[in-house]
């Protein structure tokens, strides 16, 4: 069992060579510390990287419709672009219970210029149904999104992007403004939340009601893209394949026709995203425990050198009755007391250096347009780095105790009399 004078005595060792233990624990220091920043750093690139879908409903579909390349339902249709209707949408709406909002997305392809006063610009057009903008997750700034009356009364108002409001408004509230549309006045209701460097695409975009957009802009009711959102609990992929057997028949083409239509199914998205950080995760433990091992080995090799030096005194102790079971607690002890110190240091500066990362990002620099959202560690980490470093003292110490052990006192007499 481990005693207090053993401790005491592996204290006495150490401090009586310093530069031997400091030389023997850098390797771990610098295992852990890289591990900790390794993982920290890791987990900030992981977090901005999966911001990118907060955008959006995890659960939702984007479908567009392209070309048909082939079909083996109807030969006419083939070069035919795929386009949607109201209609497509309503009996979709009908027929699966899973989907929970559904809305076209409806592009101008005129001059759009926006005019206020003297400002111009020249966004995006688009016209939505309500319900984009549960598939689409965007929060207005100032004023509100569109709404249902605003569609079924065919209101000429629009929702505007943060970049087309710092042109047109340069110095005055934007919302309740009427501005000239591609030649129609609309009125003002919301500016887009600036967002992230991931949401800059909303930033150039008017949004207006999907009525009003085929009333003002001539534009049929035709569409080749929609956007739903999948109820809570519905396996995207499975009804991925439900809608697009349902679009084949209702459109004619062969649904294993990838050109005639493309889904972007989001969650699958995340999820080949969370897949990749588990691998990139994997090899970052991989290195920082490489690295940590490469310590071991270092301060294994100098408890061998240890036990060499102290030959002669182990030999004294066994021939005075000290059991070779505390001969291997002795050098398990100091071995573990070096590499348990070197490792906190290791911990400690590598949070110390994580904070300073991360204070830097937030003093200078913008955290939503960086891909980085600062570096950390989870505790249950901290614990395991712990308890790693714990079990590599015992490991690194363990080899050069059982030749310790195995040491005779007239081998140890005969060593120190060369």
């Amino acid at each position: 069992m481990l005693k207090m004078e053993q401790i005491k005595e592996a204290f006495i060792s150490i401090t009586q060579s310093k530069t031997r233990s400091i030389l023997a624990g850098f390797g771990v220091a610098w295992g852990i510390f890289i591990l900790i920043l390794l993982l920290g750093t890791g987990k900030g690139f992981q977090q901005g990287i999966m911001q990118l879908f907060h955008s959006f409903a995890k659960n939702s579909l984007w479908v567009y419709g392209g070309q048909v390349s082939e079909s083996s339902i109807n030969k006419l249709v083939q070069q035919k672009s795929i386009i949607f209707n109201n209609s497509d949408m309503a009996i979709a709406k009908e027929w699966f219970p899973e989907i929970e909002f559904i809305s076209p997305e409806l592009n101008y392809r005129g001059n759009s210029q926006t005019i206020y006063l003297h400002n111009i610009t020249y966004p995006q057009i688009k016209g939505v149904l309500p319900d984009y903008f549960n598939v689409k997750i965007i929060k207005p700034e100032k004023g509100r999104l569109l709404n249902v009356i605003d569609n079924n009364e065919h209101k000429r108002v629009a929702l505007i992007g943060k970049q087309v409001a710092d042109i047109l408004f340069p110095t005055e509230n934007s919302v309740g403004k009427s501005v000239n549309i591609a030649g129609t006045y609309f009125t003002v209701i919301g500016v887009i939340d600036k967002g992230s460097l991931f949401t800059q695409n909303n930033q150039n975009i008017i949004y207006v009601p999907y009525n009003s957009f085929i009333d003002c802009f001539n534009s049929s009711e035709e569409f080749n893209t929609f956007v739903l959102a999948l109820k809570s609990k519905t396996k995207t992929t499975h009804f991925e394949n439900k809608i697009r057997s349902f679009l084949s028949r209702r459109k004619g083409f062969d649904k294993e026709d990838k050109k005639a239509l493309f889904i972007l199914n989001f969650e699958n998205q995340v999820k080949t995203f969370e897949k990749l950080f588990k691998g990139i995760d994997a090899f970052l433990w991989f290195v920082g425990l490489s690295l940590l091992l490469s310590g071991m080995v270092g301060i294994s090799n100098i408890m061998l050198v240890i036990v060499k030096e102290k030959t002669f005194e182990i030999g004294i102790r066994k021939a005075l009755g000290a059991k070779p079971k505390s001969v291997v607690w002795m050098i398990i002890v100091e071995s573990t007391i070096i590499t348990s110190i070197s490792g906190i240091i290791g911990l400690l500066l590598g949070s110390i250096l994580i904070s300073v990362i991360n204070w830097t990002i937030i003093s200078f620099f913008n955290s939503n347009d960086s891909l980085f959202k600062g570096a950390s560690i989870d505790f249950p980490i901290l614990i395991f780095s712990l308890i790693i470093l714990i079990l590599t003292g015992v490991l690194a110490g363990f080899f050069p105790a059982q030749k310790a052990a195995r040491i005779s006192p007239i081998a140890a007499m005969r060593f120190e009399g060369r």
